[in-house]
């Protein structure tokens, strides 16, 4: 994925630019650009607006100097992304670590997202489930979830006596990309996905148009 290119423009006190999803951090990241506000008074207004929106803020910031904060921030949602007929269960949970890069008239925020993802209470790698965290849920992902949830499950055969758990090769493969297109039709999980990944956008979204209305709100009529 190609990194955005930013450009400040100087007709408005407050300008920000979209938040985009960035792979190579596993995240999003946003810029505001500040006319009027020096380095010492951005840094002050990014730790009001965490005192306002963190239950407990000196336990949440990790790190604060004048020129960087970072603070971690959990997320609302603990979902179950897949429960299949298997009786085994994909849960997925994400929080993120929030860094503020602040220099004169405007500062850099990076959203890191941290993501736990198993199936049948085995972890999966971090940073594995990109497709949620940019909301870019499809068809082709769901399979692949569902396809590997098949083919590693641990306790099928306590719950379907005709399952085999010796079928090997082809077999296994053949039988596994029957279930996985039988699935697929149904369209459940892909709703269900699409509705998480929804969810977690819409949040991270908040956060932004969060963070541009607290500044706002400290900028004098004079500044706007």
């Amino acid at each position: 994925m190609k990194r955005f290119s930013i450009l400040f423009f100087l007709f408005f006190p407050i300008i920000t630019l979209s938040q985009k999803p960035v792979e190579d951090i596993y995240g999003y990241v946003k810029v505001y650009s500040i006319e009027g506000k020096l380095q010492n008074e951005i840094h002050s207004n990014i730790l009001e607006w965490i005192g306002e929106n963190f239950k407990s803020p000196q336990e949440s910031i990790q790190f604060n100097e004048k020129n960087k904060i970072i603070v971690d921030r959990d997320f609302k949602m603990s979902p179950k992304l897949i429960q299949t007929s298997q009786n085994t269960t994909t849960n997925y949970r994400v929080s993120s670590t929030m860094v503020f890069l602040i220099k004169e008239n405007r500062f850099r925020l990076e959203m890191k997202l941290k993501d736990i993802y198993s199936f049948d209470g085995k972890k999966r790698e971090p940073n594995s489930t990109w497709s949620i965290a940019s909301n870019q849920v499809d068809e082709n992902y769901i399979g692949n979830l569902l396809l590997d949830g098949f083919l590693n499950v641990k306790q099928f055969r306590r719950y379907n006596l005709n399952y085999r758990s010796d079928l090997k090769g082809d077999v296994k493969s053949k039988k596994a990309s029957k279930y996985v297109d039988k699935e697929i039709k149904k369209g459940i999980y892909l709703k269900r996905v699409t509705k998480i990944a929804n969810e977690l956008n819409d949040e991270i979204i908040s956060v932004f148009n969060s963070i541009e209305q607290h500044f706002k709100n400290n900028s004098s009529n004079d500044d706007w």
